[in-house]
């Protein structure tokens, strides 16, 4: 009996955590999050594309990171499949890796950068998850479907 009671602080952390969740009736979509984000998003990677810290190599990633994803920022309420999977599986990992390897200063603030990019990458795979689910299975799948509206 005494094992349960041993993690109780990290319990009762996670009891509190469910419970705010559980009362919040209206939890911002995955289109609303991505919408909020995609502005400081898109500022960081044309910031990484042109910072001398970055390799050239790490400079042309980070374009075309950033040419993707305003491309999927600009989409509205639909995005192409494709390039959210080729941003979220690709390139962002790679900036993420890029970025952690560079020591953080005041003015360049690497790590945290890489955090941000890190967590938008799964952002942008749910958005694709939800457009795929909304394409129906007998039919050809589009470049684009749009995301309906109560997700």
């Amino acid at each position: 009996m005494k094992r349960i009671f041993e993690n109780f602080p990290a319990f009762a952390a996670l009891a509190a955590l469910v419970a705010v969740f559980a009362g919040c009736a209206n939890l911002p979509t995955a289109q609303q999050q991505l919408n909020a984000l995609c502005p400081t998003v898109t500022a960081d990677l044309q910031t990484i594309s042109i910072s001398p810290l970055i390799n050239p190599a790490g400079q042309a990633i980070a374009k075309q990171a950033h040419d993707v994803n305003v491309v999927i920022c600009s989409a509205g309420s639909s995005i192409d499949v494709s390039s959210a999977k080729q941003l979220a599986n690709t390139l962002l990992p790679q900036l993420v890796v890029i970025l952690n390897a560079i020591p953080p200063t005041p003015a360049f603030p690497s790590q945290a950068i890489a955090l941000g990019l890190g967590t938008f990458g799964p952002l942008v795979l749910q958005l694709a998850e939800q457009i795929i689910s909304t394409v129906p299975a007998s039919g050809a799948v589009a470049a684009s479907a749009p995301v309906a509206a109560s997700q």
